[in-house]
C-alpha cells in the first residue's frame, strides 16, 4: 500500500536525522535528510490518487459480535486530497525553512515530520473506532514532541492542558461511538444517530479551539511558523476530513428543527467572530487560532447541510490557503505575488478551488447563512490584508534561497488549484447563485481592504468585545483552577499519610469503608 510507504518515509527520515545527532553531533545536513524524505513522501502520496479508493482493514479484533467492525484505513477521494494536502504541507514547510534554518535545528524537522505522518495516519482512519485511535496516537505523539521542544515549566503547562482538551475531545468521540452501537447503528460513519452527532460536533470544537490564540504554544517565531502551522493545520485537517465523512448522516439525520437552527446559528455566530478578529490580527501568526476556527465553522455548516462537496472544498481551502499564509515569512517580489494569488484559492470564485464551497447558500435559505457569507468576506478580506504586508530577506542570503524558498510556497498554490480543477462542479448544474456570490465575497473583501488601506480603523470598543468574545482563555482559567484545586487536595493526603499518625488515618479510612459497605449491602 503506497500510502503507509508514504507515511513509513517520513518517519524513516525523522529516525535517520536522530540517529545522526546520537552518533554524529556535528552532522550540519539534516536538511537535506528532512528534504528528501518529504519530497519522496510526498511523490508517493501522489501516486496513491491514480489507484483510488484503497483501503485497510485490521481482522483479528475478537468475536465479531463484540468488534463488527474493526480499524479501518480508507484511501479514496475524500481522505486522499488531504492526505496529499498533508504531504504538501510539510514539504512546503521545510522548503520554506531555509530562511529561517539558522532559528531552527533538527528536533523542528524530525518533530514536523513524525507528527505529518502520524496525522496522515489519522485522517485516513475508515471508522470511529479508528479516529478514536489515531487521534490519541497523534496527541500522545504531539506532546511528546513539543515537551521536548520546549523548557520552561509555564509553557509546558500549556502543553498539558492542551493535551487534556485533545483528550475530553476524545472521550466526547468515544461517546458518540457508544451511543451509536447502543441504538445499534454500530461504528461505521454513515450510521451515526443525531444523538451521537452532538457529542460529535462537541468533539471537533474542542479539539480545534483547543490552543486559544493568545497563549501560544511555541515561544520562537520560527518554530511558530514552522513546527506550530504543521502542528496545528494536521490537527485541524484530521477533524476536517471527519467531518467531511460524517456529512451525509448529519444531512440525513432527524435533527429537530429548534435544535438544528440553535445549534446553526451558534456556529454561524463563532464564525462571524473569528473572521473578524482574523480581519483585526496585527500578523497572521496571531491570527492563526482566528483563521481555523473561522475556516473549520464554514466546514461544520456545511457538514451539517449534508454538502459534503462544500465541506472538502473549504476544508482543504483551510490547509492549502493557511499553509501558505502561516509559511509566508518573506513577501518580497516573486514571493509576494506567489501569497497574493493564492487569494484565489479562498475567493470562491467561478472555476477556483473554493467554488464548490458555495453549494452551502443552496435551498433551502435562512437567515441563520447571513453570518456565514459575511464570515467568507471577512477571511477574505483578512488574508488579503495579511498577504500584502511586505517582509524582506534577511542580509546575506544566498542565491539558491531566493529559489527554493518561493518553490516551496508554489506548491502549496500549485497542488491546490489542481485539486480545484479536478473537483470542479459541471457547469451546466450550477445555479445562479454559484456563479454570483463569489464575485460580490471578492468584491466586498476588495472594499474592505480598500477601507483599511485608506486609514479607516475599527473602534476600540469593537475590537476590545470581539477580542474577549473569540478569547477561550477563560476555559484555561477553568482548567489551572482545577488543577491547582488537586494538586492541594493530594499534597494534603500525602502530608497526612507521611506525617505522625498516617497509618492510624488509614486504618480509620478502611473501617469507614467498610462500614459503609456492609450498611449498603445490609440494605
Amino acid at each position: 500500500m503506497l500510502v503507509i510507504l508514504s507515511v513509513l518515509l517520513l518517519v524513516a527520515a525523522a529516525l535517520v536525522m536522530l540517529i545522526l545527532r546520537v552518533v554524529r553531533p556535528t552532522f550540519g545536513y539534516h536538511w537535506l535528510i528532512a528534504a528528501g524524505g518529504a519530497f519522496a513522501a510526498w511523490i508517493v502520496m501522489l501516486l496513491v490518487g491514480l489507484n483510488l479508493p484503497v483501503s485497510f482493514q485490521l481482522s483479528a479484533w475478537g468475536q465479531k459480535t463484540l468488534y463488527p467492525h474493526s480499524f479501518i484505513l480508507v484511501a479514496d477521494q475524500v481522505s486522499w486530497p488531504f492526505t496529499a494536502g498533508l504531504a504538501t504541507l510539510i514539504l512546503a514547510a521545510i522548503l520554506t525553512d531555509v530562511v529561517r534554518a539558522t532559528e531552527l535545528d533538527w528536533s523542528n524537522w524530525s518533530g514536523s515530520l513524525v507528527m505529518t505522518a502520524f496525522g496522515i495516519v489519522a485522517v485516513l482512519s475508515g471508522n470511529l473506532l479508528a479516529f478514536l485511535l489515531t487521534w490519541t496516537m497523534f496527541d500522545f505523539a504531539g506532546v511528546v514532541i513539543l515537551l521536548v521542544q520546549l523548557h520552561t515549566s509555564f509553557a509546558r503547562r500549556r502543553v498539558v492542558m492542551v493535551f487534556f482538551l485533545r483528550l475530553l475531545s476524545t472521550t466526547c468521540l468515544f461517546i458518540a461511538g457508544v451511543v451509536s452501537i447502543s441504538e445499534n447503528t454500530g461504528f461505521l460513519l454513515e450510521q451515526i444517530s443525531p444523538t451521537a452527532l452532538v457529542f460529535i460536533i462537541l468533539a471537533a470544537g474542542l479539539r480545534l479551539g483547543s490552543v486559544p490564540g493568545n497563549m501560544p504554544v511555541l515561544i520562537k517565531r520560527a518554530s511558530q511558523r514552522s513546527l506550530g502551522t504543521i502542528f496545528r493545520l494536521v490537527s485541524t485537517g484530521i477533524v476536517l476530513v471527519f467531518l467531511v465523512r460524517i456529512s451525509p448522516a448529519m444531512g440525513d439525520a432527524d435533527f429537530p428543527t429548534i435544535l438544528w437552527f440553535l445549534l446553526f446559528s451558534l456556529v454561524g455566530l463563532i464564525a462571524l467572530l473569528s473572521g473578524a478578529a482574523w480581519v483585526l490580527a496585527k500578523d497572521e501568526i496571531d491570527g492563526r487560532q482566528a483563521w481555523i476556527i473561522g475556516m473549520s465553522t464554514i466546514v461544520i455548516a456545511a457538514a451539517l447541510r449534508g454538502q459534503t462537496e462544500a465541506s472538502l472544498a473549504w476544508g482543504l481551502t483551510t490547509v492549502f490557503s493557511g499553509g501558505l499564509i502561516f509559511l509566508a515569512s518573506v513577501r518580497s517580489k516573486i514571493s509576494l505575488w506567489v501569497t497574493l494569488i493564492g487569494l484565489l484559492g479562498i475567493s470562491a470564485l467561478p472555476f477556483t478551488p473554493a467554488w464548490n464551497t458555495l453549494a452551502l447558500y443552496s435551498q433551502p435559505f435562512n437567515l441563520s447563512m447571513i453570518p456565514y457569507f459575511i464570515a467568507m468576506v471577512l477571511l477574505m478580506w483578512g488574508f488579503a490584508h495579511h498577504a500584502y504586508q511586505l517582509l524582506t530577506y534577511q542580509a546575506g542570503v544566498e542565491r539558491w534561497i531566493k529559489v527554493v524558498y518561493p518553490l516551496g510556497l508554489s506548491l502549496l498554490l500549485i497542488i491546490q488549484i489542481g485539486f480545484g480543477w479536478l473537483m470542479k462542479p459541471e457547469i451546466g448544474e450550477v445555479p445562479i447563485f454559484g456563479w454570483i456570490l463569489g464575485p460580490l465575497i471578492s468584491l466586498l473583501a476588495a472594499l474592505g481592504i480598500i477601507w483599511q488601506r485608506r486609514g479607516g480603523r475599527t473602534p476600540q470598543l469593537v475590537v476590545k468585545f470581539i477580542n474577549s468574545a473569540f478569547s477561550l482563555s477563560w476555559i484555561y482559567a477553568i482548567i489551572n483552577s482545577a488543577y491547582r484545586t488537586f494538586s492541594r487536595v493530594i499534597d494534603f493526603i500525602t502530608n497526612v499519610l507521611e506525617g505522625e499518625g498516617g497509618l492510624l488515618w488509614v486504618i480509620l479510612w478502611i473501617v469507614l469503608f467498610l462500614s459503609i459497605l456492609v450498611i449498603s449491602m445490609g440494605a
